[in-house]
């Protein structure tokens, strides 16, 4: 029997529902052993994993024999002095390894700290450097990080996957753990006791590491079930394209889906996603339920406005985040994929809090949904108090919560920033309607959200001022029809450099190396001064004006 399971109640309609639902969050509690142990006991040969590597190679993968490989990692870790509590970096795309190390980390006690491939060197030493991580399980291929992380003192291993020898001082292949015992007595871990870390961009400053404790996968799993239409069903195949260095790919559907004993499509890709690939995929699996980010759905539309000519789906339910997904792709959804698009939203602090289900609710295109069971949602003033219907204010969820984060890692102050009155703000604003769907009106900051990523203007800012061109930045939000938004930069360079298209591509290339591949200016102007207040402090709201006049 699972912790939480929705379908255990029968509810006439949604609100009563919401009323009779409550928590069962046990004392002892560990993602590895509820996710992977139980899953090989009881059906051990059923399929947790199918792959394709995208080049042509196919496996599938057990739920004992992703027991047992997480289960050998996990002694050969602790073989190498990896203690519990200890952090353990993982950059890795969607491949079998990358689940393995999770469920290992799990096992141990340790903390998994997530990283995309997509970063960039600076972005990957800075995550090891703040987090003190003790290991880091990466790619062979990625040469750059393996020559940047050698300095790092607190870094004492470097696991290499698909590694062909010629190991440096640090490092290690990952096969080596193929011959670790497959037995492991997991740590008892409490609900409460730290997991998984990811990193988070802020307004200002470098970014912040959410971390979050065991309880996390159980407080994700009211709100996965309803927006895929009270999952899971018999036959179901769970997939997305989002990329697994984030929240929403690691607790939106790879860790629910495996928790119920469901198997999970993973895809190795790194860079541009291909609208045709991606329903390829879904057609060979069979895929019934996918969490697929707006930006990629724009692509599939405007790819294939009619994909069900083209391709044979057994897709019920898509789920979409991170971004508005719009009325327009909702009401495609309905019409040309006989398929529900039910939009939910949360953050990497407090993930899945409002959803969408057209199994219980009376959707409404464009909203962000009604709160997701469990958890008390509403629309605040900047005291903390409750505003009315159609009030705009921010966008806050009620303390304490199970998929509340535990905090900032090592940064209690910018932790308790982020309370009112008990009220964790997501720093959106928005407004609750008379039926009590949640509605997006903007950022209450100066984050970027683009392609489903969350960027810090100040991170990207930084990066922009190590190129020797450049004098100074600063870094806006720009509406874009088919990401929603994209990084624009003003540039102020220095004396004597001249303003080329050829310097515009060469800063792009810059700030990919070293942040990020999503998280460079796709639009750069150069400039002759940035607009400052008399203290010296940009005043991005003055650049974000001048773009809407010339909108």
């Amino acid at each position: 029997m699972h912790e939480i399971d929705i379908r255990r109640y029968h509810a006439e309609n949604y609100e009563e529902l919401y009323q009779s639902f409550e928590w069962s969050i046990p004392e002892r509690f560990n993602v590895g052993s509820a996710v992977c142990c139980r899953n090989a006991e009881k059906h051990g040969d059923a399929i947790a994993i199918h792959y394709y590597d995208g080049a042509g190679k196919y496996d599938e993968i057990s739920f004992a024999r992703m027991h047992e490989s997480s289960n050998k990692l996990a002694n050969y870790l602790k073989e190498l002095g990896i203690k519990r509590g200890d952090v353990v970096g993982v950059c890795l795309p969607q491949r079998p390894e990358l689940i393995q190390s999770w469920l290992a980390i799990y096992k141990l006690g340790c903390v998994a700290l997530s990283m995309t491939p997509l970063f960039g060197t600076d972005a990957i030493t800075y995550r090891l450097k703040h987090s003190e991580a003790k290991a880091l399980i990466i790619e062979a291929e990625r040469d750059d990080v393996r020559k940047a992380v050698r300095d790092i003192n607190t870094l004492r291993h470097v696991i290499l996957v698909d590694a062909g020898g010629g190991l440096g001082e640090k490092e290690r292949e990952i096969e080596e753990a193929s011959g670790a015992s497959g037995s492991l007595d997991v740590a008892d871990t409490g609900c409460d006791e730290p997991a998984h870390l990811f990193y988070t961009s802020g307004t200002t400053g470098p970014p912040k590491g959410a971390l979050h404790a065991h309880r996390f996968l159980l407080g994700h799993i009211p709100c996965y079930q309803l927006y895929f239409e009270i999952a899971p069903r018999e036959g179901d195949v769970f997939y997305t394209p989002a990329d697994a260095g984030w929240i929403g790919a690691v607790g939106d559907l790879i860790l629910p889906s495996l928790y119920f004993g469901y198997p999970v499509v993973l895809h190795r890709k790194v860079g541009r996603f291909e609208p045709e690939e991606c329903l390829r995929l879904m057609e060979r699996f069979k895929v019934t339920c996918a969490f697929i980010p707006p930006t990629a759905l724009r692509m599939i539309r405007k790819t294939y406005p009619s994909p069900l000519e083209e391709f044979n789906l057994k897709i019920r339910a898509i789920c979409s985040a991170g971004e508005s997904v719009g009325r327009e792709l909702i009401l495609w959804g309905r019409e040309k994929l006989n398929t529900p698009i039910n939009e939910f939203y949360g953050c990497t602090e407090v993930n899945l809090i409002v959803v969408n289900c057209t199994t219980l609710m009376k959707t409404k295109p464009g909203a962000l949904g009604k709160p997701s069971l469990g958890h008390v949602v509403d629309v605040i003033d900047a005291a903390g108090n409750r505003l009315g219907a159609n009030e705009t204010g921010y966008i806050a969820v009620k303390g304490p919560d199970p998929v509340m984060y535990l905090g900032y890692y090592k940064d209690p102050d910018a932790t308790a920033r982020k309370f009112i009155a008990g009220w964790f703000v997501l720093g959106d604003l928005g407004y609750k309607d008379e039926d009590g769907y949640f509605w997006f009106i903007s950022r209450a900051d100066d984050l970027i959200k683009t392609s489903a990523y969350r960027i810090g203007p100040d991170e990207v800012e930084n990066v922009i001022n190590q190129h020797p061109a450049v004098l100074e930045s600063g870094v806006i939000s720009k509406e874009d029809p088919m990401r929603g938004s994209i990084i624009k930069a003003f540039i102020v360079l220095r004396d004597g450099v001249k303003p080329e298209e050829k310097l515009k591509e060469e800063i792009k290339n810059f700030v990919k190396s070293r942040l990020a591949a999503y998280a460079y200016p796709r639009e750069i102007e150069f400039v002759n001064q940035l607009p400052r207040t008399t203290t010296g402090k940009l005043q991005r709201y003055m650049l974000r004006k001048l773009e809407r006049e010339r909108g």
